[in-house]
This record gives C-alpha cells, structure tokens and sequence, in this order.
C-alpha cells in the first residue's frame, strides 16, 4: 500500500458558498471565456484553440467565443482519480478523487540560496544552483511528513549562464529521491528542452510508455497577469500535450492591480482561465490527469508585494476549492504561502494558511515559503506544520459522538477521581492518538532557559536540519544516472543560449 496521503473525514470540511451560489460563480466563468477571452502568445496554441472550436484573432493573439458546451464536454473527460507515481511504489501519489485524501509538502522556487551565520546574525545569499536542487530534494526525500517532492531552489546559476535549468533542475530532483517529482515549469531557453526532459523520465521509469502510466512530474501554468499566456506557458502546454504530461493549471490575476478587487469576480476569472486550459488539454489529450490550483491571486496595493495574508486570496481559494469538488469532481492543490521575508514572520503566515487549506478539504498542499531566496531552516519548519495538519486530519474521527468514542462505560467504572485513566486499557490502546511533534522544543520553561533559550526557527530548526541532511535516497541503477547526465550534457551543449 502506498504511504502518502491522510484521509479527509467525509464531513466538517469548511464550506463558503452554497450551490446556488456556486452555479453563479461557474456560470461567470463561462461568461468571461465567451466575451472577454484569453490572450496567447503562441501561433501554435491559437492553433489549438481554434481546432476546439473557439473564434481566434492571430493578429490579437486573442482567443474569445469559447463554446461553453466544448469546454464542458472537454472538461468531463478529465479522470477523477490518477497515480502520480514515485520511482518506488510505497511513495505512489494515490488521488482517488476530490476531498478523499490529503497530501502534503514543502516548495519555493527560490533563486538563491540563504546561509544563515549564527555568529553575526546575518544572512549571505548566493545564486542556487541544480546542486542545491539536489540537496533540498534528498532532505524532503527523507521526511515521511512530506508525501511527495517539489524543487525548492531553481537552477538558477545554470540559467545564468543560459542553459536549459528546467532539464538541470529535473535531473537534480529524479535523481534526489524515490518520491513523486513535482514540478516542470516554463522555460527560457528553447521549447526543445521539454523533449530532453522527457527522454530524462524515460531513463527513470522504464520507457514512454511506463513514464504515461506512471507520470514522476507534472506541467505547471501560470496565466500572467489577468488571462494570458505567454510564450513560455504556451510551449510548455504545446510540450504537454506532444509528451502526455499531467498538468495543474493557476491562473494569477493580481488584484486589486491587474484583476477585481473583490474575491467573487477575481474568483470567477480564476475559474475561466482554468476552465479553459483544462478543456483544452483533455480536447488534445483526453483522459490525462489534471489537478487545478486553486489560488485567488492578489497583491498588497501598499507594497507590490503578494499578499497571502488577505482575507481575499483566502476566500477566493475556498471556492475554487468548492467549484472544483463540487461541480467538476477534480482534486485541487495550492502553493499560496507567504510573501514575507523574516522566518518567523513565514512561521505564522504558513501556519495561518496551511490550516485553513486543511480544513477546506485541499487534495495537494503545497507549502510555499521563501520567496526569492530560501533559508533551509524552512525545511524542518514546514515539516512541523505538514506534521500538524496530517494529524489534525488523521483524528478528526474522535471528536464523532460514538458509542466506542463517548466511553460511557469506562468513565463509569474509573469513577469520579479518574486516578486510573493513564494506565487503564482504554486510553493504553489509543496513545498513538497523541503525536509527538517533529522538532518543536517542548522542554520546561526552566529548563529551555538554562539551554540558553534557543530560538526554535533560528537554533532548534537548523540542528534539526543537520540531522536530515545525512538522508541518502535509495539510488537510481549507475547505467540509468550515466544515461541521465549524458541527457543533461548533450542539452546544455546544444540549448545554450546567449
């Protein structure tokens, strides 16, 4: 049996709206994708678009018309349950439909890299490389509280340098662990790349074929601005669709800047561009897996900055959430996390988010932190939250007025003054009911203090942390990693751009 995953109860998940409420939401979708449209950046996609049926203007790049039956019908073929397959088996990613299990991880995308000096109490920052891919892929391989794996740092450095650091980052992280793989995203260097990357999966899996039944990564949009896709979210798609690549489509309209600024109207653009793109991919490539992102996307008009402390990402996120459950019957993901810089601003940011996106019922979590650059600090801290919300799931059960769990009986017979409850049988049995935490300092007051009062994020997190960078995955066979950085040489020589 697969590991991964907490089964969500089948009721007292947070709910927003109604399914009056909800039905006019999915039909403004539709409204938008008939009279306002998606804007493309790639004669191929507009294409493709066309071939659906839409109404395309090439000088434009403009998409609009979107039949609403087409979408629809496309939308339908999309499975409800799909593998997402980890190099060994045990790790498999099991999605048996929307709101059944919960899983969980850390991610950034960052592209530099933190090192923290204990001594100055200062930070010195530098570019992140496929290396520190790697490591950050062999530290989440070892974590159970971590389901699958997503890239933490960018190849960066290899980008710098103008080569293919989507093909680096992917070999960094097929090779750093047995888990699912995550992430493929847009690159900027050739559309060829994404062949070279699936020759990389090919190596792992065992062939084309067993790469399709068994997808290790999947493809990730962002719509840029409101509803547009630029050139490299185009190639991407056009790689997805050539290659039978799973993918999980967002779209990031910026309110109150480049979208609505309240959440029903930024909620239903989401809903348009992720309406479109799923329909698109199943008209080109019926039955592979698609998961949407549920992100309601917006900024602090004070700042710039995003800001997932609003109550708008927040409320826009619970009825994608409830759309996508309810009306469709697809899982739903996130990676809103926090925008914030100082960790124990992110502690509580991610604390605040991931909880609610536990409780409304969210298939994939993805913890995102870090922003531009990544302190690996963050990999225990998320471990801890991950750990929380597993558990929270795990034993939602116990609180449902049972015969077994009122234990009437018992609570007769210990009787008043209950001085036998910790050694009586019924509460013996059930001690795995209250787990112990990943890394958090739970010692005296008076004792922490006599340690030196340690700062969890700063001291206790970073000693954790050398514990699990001694975490070595179970290797891939030496002919299948000669084959794999032959891949990896061949694309940098020939993708090099600049």
């Amino acid at each position: 049996m697969p590991k991964p995953g907490v089964p969500l109860p089948s009721r007292g998940l947070w709910k927003l709206l109604d399914k009056e409420e909800l039905d006019i939401i999915d039909a403004a979708g539709y409204k938008i994708l008939q009279d306002v449209g998606v804007f493309i950046d790639d004669e191929g996609l507009l294409k493709m678009a066309e071939e659906m049926g839409c109404k395309v203007d090439y000088g434009k790049k403009v998409v609009t018309e979107i039949p609403e039956h087409i979408v629809k019908e496309n939308v339908r073929k999309a499975p409800r349950s799909f593998i997402l397959a980890g190099r060994v088996p045990e790790w498999d990613v099991v999605i048996e439909g929307p709101a059944r299990k919960q899983f969980w991880s850390v991610e950034s995308g960052a592209t530099d890299f933190l090192e923290w000096d204990k001594e100055k109490k200062t930070y010195y920052r530098r570019r992140a490389s496929a290396k520190d891919v790697l490591y950050g892929a062999k530290i989440v391989d070892g974590i159970d509280d971590f389901d699958f794996n997503i890239y933490i740092w960018d190849a960066a450095e290899e980008g710098q340098k103008g080569l293919p650091s989507e093909l680096n980052k992917m070999n960094a992280m097929l090779q750093g662990t047995v888990k699912w793989a995550g992430h493929l995203c847009t690159t900027v260097s050739k559309i060829e790349e994404y062949d070279y990357v699936e020759r990389l999966g090919e190596q792992v899996a065992g062939g084309a074929e067993e790469l399709r039944k068994r997808p290790l990564f999947w493809t990730v949009y962002n719509y840029i601005g409101t509803l547009q896709l630029n050139r490299f979210n185009s190639w991407l798609f056009r790689a997805s669709v050539k290659h039978h690549w799973p993918i999980m489509p967002a779209v990031t309209a910026a309110a109150p800047l480049q979208g609505p600024a309240m959440a029903a109207g930024n909620t239903a653009i989401s809903h348009a561009g992720v309406l479109f793109m799923i329909a698109l991919k199943q008209f080109h490539d019926p039955g592979i897996a698609a998961a949407v992102n549920n992100i309601v996307f917006c900024l602090d008009p004070w700042t710039g900055r995003g800001n997932a402390y609003s109550p708008h990402f927040l409320f826009g996120s619970g009825a994608m959430n409830q759309l996508w459950h309810e009306l469709y019957g697809l899982p739903t993901t996130q990676y809103g996390g926090t925008f914030a810089a100082s960790l124990d601003q992110q502690i509580f940011n991610l604390s605040r988010w991931m909880a609610l996106q536990m409780a409304m019922g969210t298939d994939m979590i993805f913890i995102q932190c870090g922003t531009e650059a990544f302190d690996p600090a963050l990999i225990p801290i998320t471990a801890e939250i991950a750990r929380a919300g597993r558990c929270t799931m795990a034993e939602f059960d116990q609180i449902l007025p049972t015969p077994e769990n009122l234990a009437l009986d018992v609570i007769k017979e210990v009787g008043v003054k209950g001085e036998k409850w910790m050694t009586h049988k019924y509460n013996l049995d059930r001690m795995k009911r209250f787990p112990k935490t990943f890394c958090l300092d739970d010692r005296a007051f008076d004792a922490w203090l006599q340690a030196g009062a340690p700062s969890w994020a700063y001291d206790i997190c970073r000693e954790k942390l050398k514990e699990l960078e001694k975490h070595e995955p179970e290797p891939l066979p030496k002919d299948v990693v000669e084959r794999m950085n032959a891949i990896v040489k061949e694309g940098n020589e020939k993708l090099k751009v600049g």
